[in-house]
């Protein structure tokens, strides 16, 4: 048996580590679902979501993802109705990768700002998510979040294997989270 040297570029730590980033909401979004492996002990689901990837290892995952977004309900009073969509090159946004292997803690909170002209107060929410923290700019991005994380819950249930436990829909007024 050869043995193979280990060089020190390959045992080195990573030299960066992304610690936090933003995600914006705006406008109608669209998500498209991938199942792999259903009903194993490795099954995930991955949602292609504008340039956010997030893959989820487990149903508790998504079902958290989903409870955070629609726990933004309640400050979106004053946040647009739809500010449409951001005219930008598709290439010209960032695009990052989440694997979320558990339930993520989150905080919401409305946001408010003056523009620099000191003209208008922009109004959006932010909930804090981990290593993400979304920025809903507007009433159609919430709706249109909460449908494609409601597509993602509903397919992580029915292919994880701790589906059953983790099948109560956050957006229900009748829904109580579990305790930890």
């Amino acid at each position: 048996m050869k043995k193979t040297v280990i060089t020190r570029a390959e045992f080195a730590p990573t030299p960066a580590v992304v610690a936090h980033t933003y995600v914006r909401l705006r406008g109608a979004q669209r998500g498209d679902v991938t199942v792999y492996h259903a009903r194993t002990d490795v099954a995930r689901v991955t949602l292609a979501w504008g340039g956010v990837l997030m893959t989820f290892l487990s149903a508790q995952a998504a079902q958290g993802v989903l409870e955070g977004i629609a726990a933004a309900r309640h400050t979106l009073i004053y946040v647009p109705v739809d500010i449409g969509p951001a005219h930008q090159d598709p290439y010209d946004q960032p695009t990052i990768a989440v694997d979320w292997a558990r339930r993520p803690g989150y905080a919401v909170m409305p946001r408010t700002a003056v523009t620099p002209d000191k003209r208008t107060t922009v109004k959006w929410t932010d909930v804090y998510m981990g290593p993400l923290t979304f920025q809903i700019l507007d009433r159609a991005a919430f709706d249109g979040a909460l449908e494609v994380l409601r597509l993602a819950h509903r397919t992580t249930v029915a292919v994880c294997l701790d589906g059953h436990r983790h099948r109560a829909d956050p957006t229900r007024d009748d829904y109580r989270p579990p305790q930890q």
